[in-house]
């Protein structure tokens, strides 16, 4: 691996634990409590992992077992997908300008659920959008 690459990975993982830190502290002018700030951290974190893949000439992960010698570069991440509360449609890559969601976080609050769309974005969705929303295959 080229100094590059564990550069952007080490700086990587140093953004991942900085949103983590942030999310779990919030900045007090939301209305999300700190049960689904992580969540929100874990979407950024696993979009900023797939968005990193192409730079190491990787494709995105076709099962759980793809992911594992991926987890380093999506740590954050790697905890909710393996205990399942990160619901990713294996395979589903970002798309400039895509609107499809490809990560989901699996349980649906009273006020929604958070989703990392295609484009990268990470947002909450009320559960009648969320299922009438475009998903990945």
């Amino acid at each position: 691996m080229n100094t590059a690459s564990v550069l952007r990975r080490q700086f990587g993982l140093g953004l991942s634990t900085l949103l983590l830190v942030c999310g779990l502290v919030g900045c007090g002018g939301t209305k999300s409590g700190p049960v689904d700030q992580p969540m929100r951290v874990a979407l950024e974190d696993f979009g900023q992992f797939l968005k990193n893949l192409p730079t190491d000439n990787l494709k995105p992960p076709k099962d759980i077992a793809t992911f594992m010698p991926l987890e380093p570069m999506a740590p954050v991440a790697a905890e909710y997908l393996v205990s399942g509360e990160l619901v990713y449609f294996w395979g589903a890559d970002l798309v400039q300008g895509g609107d499809r969601i490809i990560a989901h976080q699996k349980t649906m609050d009273a006020d929604g659920c958070w989703v990392l769309r295609e484009s990268g974005k990470v947002e909450k969705l009320a559960a009648d959008t969320f299922a009438q929303a475009p998903k990945a295959k």
